[in-house]
């Protein structure tokens, strides 16, 4: 073989990929075992959205040892791919290491487990295609609002007496289609749509955003929650912003995804601690504010006023009956803000990781996810389920841009 003949082959090998690597997302060369890391976090993902679906809903049952194994797997799994499956560089191992010690004890004391295994899964996102994880998660949540509403109708038709509601003070019911409690669904059923947008964000048209919420209005009709229209209407404003700005509102978008979250942090924890600093006039006003957010607010204010902030989390056992500032009130399981939660109950330390990592990352991030960054952070403000990844996806977008992208390996 001549020196040129022999150049000619050895060029057209250096074209072929090494078995050891594979071609992915327009010709980006990625590890097999980078493939392999992905379809672990895929795995742990669906379980996890499994476990929590029964967790909440009326219609699947499931055995207490089944509830442990779902929980140990989907936790397992993302702990054994951080462990075993990621490169990381000394610094960033030791960070990482920091970091993650003192999540898991603040977590473990304020019993925060689904900030804990969010936390996981956005420490496991390294060399994973996030549009495949929120596809999962969308289909998924598909399947289980279908599954519900169906059965729900069944029900309604056949055995409406076994049917039960959700009552406001006013005392009009709110249906809950069998999952929990009707801003649960909404909230399911708004990030179900949250998920569309983001997965055919450039492909999406004026007849998607009709449907979207011709379906939300008619089931707002059974659950009266508001949260989910108001966020999905700050969503689409902004996504509109952006489509007929073409790029110029960019700038804009990333200061509201660095900073929305610290600002409603901030505003919210201000809003429950002031409360007991006010005079009596100012507390009417307090009052009236707190009434127009549909009583939210007042938890905060009791917790703070009561057992004060935490910084690393506590587990606190809430009476039943509720005496205080002259109200009698019934106890609560959690906030309904996820600021107050994390205020009064499971620390301020998540509050300040979370800020951070949106002021860090969220100017970073492409357009979809700024919007997303905005919408988590509104949501934040009316529901505390929202760390609940099942649910709301937005926390997990965070994992997407916590490592740089790999650049094209030679074979």
């Amino acid at each position: 073989m001549t020196k040129k003949t022999g150049n000619i082959f050895k060029r057209m090998g250096s074209m072929i990929p090494s078995p050891l690597w594979e071609a992915h997302n327009g010709g980006r060369l990625r590890r097999r075992e980078d493939r392999v890391g992905e379809y672990i976090l895929l795995v742990a993902f669906f379980l996890y959205c499994v476990k929590y679906t029964f967790d909440y809903s009326a219609v699947f049952v499931r055995s207490a040892l089944l509830n442990t194994l779902l929980l140990v797997v989907s936790v397992g799994l993302p702990v054994f791919k951080i462990v075993f499956m990621q490169s990381y560089t000394p610094a960033r191992l030791i960070a990482t290491a920091a970091i993650a010690g003192v999540t898991c004890i603040s977590c473990l004391m304020g019993g925060n487990y689904l900030f804990l295994n969010g936390f996981l899964f956005i420490l496991a996102m390294q060399d994973v295609d996030f549009d495949r994880v929120v596809r999962l998660g969308y289909r998924f949540k598909v399947a289980s609002l279908v599954v519900h509403v169906v059965w729900y109708i069944i029900m309604f038709i056949v055995t409406p007496d076994s049917i039960d509601f959700i009552y406001r003070t006013e005392g009009e019911p709110r249906h809950y289609f069998l999952m929990g409690h009707p801003n649960l669904f909404m909230a399911i059923l708004v990030w179900t749509c949250l998920e569309f947008i983001y997965l055919n964000y450039k492909r999406l048209r004026l007849y998607h955003f009709a449907i979207m919420w011709a379906v939300n209005l008619a089931f707002y009709v059974f659950t009266d929650s508001n949260t989910g229209m108001v966020v999905l209407a700050v969503s689409n404003i902004l996504i509109a912003l952006d489509k007929m700005g073409r790029g110029r509102f960019d700038k804009s978008l990333a200061v509201l995804a660095k900073y929305t979250y610290t600002f409603c942090a901030v505003l919210f924890s201000l809003i429950a601690i002031v409360y007991t600093l006010l005079g009596p006039e100012q507390k009417a006003i307090w009052l009236d504010l707190d009434a127009l957010l549909t009583g939210r607010m007042w938890y905060g204010a009791y917790g703070f006023g009561v057992y004060g902030v935490t910084l690393m989390g506590r587990q606190i056992v809430f009476p039943e009956k509720i005496f205080w500032e002259g109200r009698w009130f019934d106890s609560f399981p959690y906030f309904d803000n996820c600021y107050h939660g994390n205020l009064i109950l499971f620390g301020i330390l998540h509050l300040v990781l979370t800020a951070l990592a949106y002021i860090v990352l969220g100017g970073k991030m492409e357009t979809r996810d700024k919007i997303i960054a905005v919408a988590f952070a509104l949501y934040g403000g009316m529901e505390s389920y929202m760390t609940n990844v099942l649910i709301c996806f937005a926390l997990l977008a965070i994992g997407k841009y916590l490592y740089p992208a790999k650049k094209k390996l030679p074979s």
